[in-house]
């Protein structure tokens, strides 16, 4: 995988993921594909509604964190899963941000340390948000 890709999205005929580019075609309504830019080669129609932006942060594994990922992160001893979501001020936030009395933050720690692991998405495991 390529880290410059900044999208995701599921393929709407085998349900793949795929990263890439984001181009939205002017000739079909709803034909938005993901790919490498400017190559009709890897181009693939996907499903709008699993599109997900990249976040640029890694996990403390190093995998990249997508918008609508599931993650857990740990903090002081307490444990919070939430899902990824961009803020109107283009702050990225674990939601719900506010879990056992303190706020939960993406960014690393002033020594460069997460805790945030990514557990998968909502789209393939929804039902881990409902419990």
């Amino acid at each position: 995988m390529n880290d410059r890709y900044l999208y995701r999205a599921k393929r709407c005929d085998t349900g793949e993921w795929v990263e890439g580019d984001l181009v939205h075609s002017v000739y079909k309504i709803n034909d938005v594909c993901v790919g490498k830019y400017g190559s009709e080669v890897g181009m693939h129609q996907v499903d709008e509604s699993t599109i997900c932006q990249c976040t640029g942060l890694k996990d403390k594994n190093g995998k990249l964190i997508w918008e609508n990922d599931i993650i857990e992160a740990w903090s002081q001893g307490s444990r919070a899963i939430g899902k990824i979501k961009h803020r109107i001020d283009g702050t990225w936030i674990m939601y719900p941000a506010w879990q056992n009395g303190e706020m939960w933050y993406l960014l690393p720690n002033d020594k460069g340390i997460t805790t945030v692991e990514v557990i998968c998405n909502i789209f393939d495991h929804p039902e881990l948000l409902e419990k």
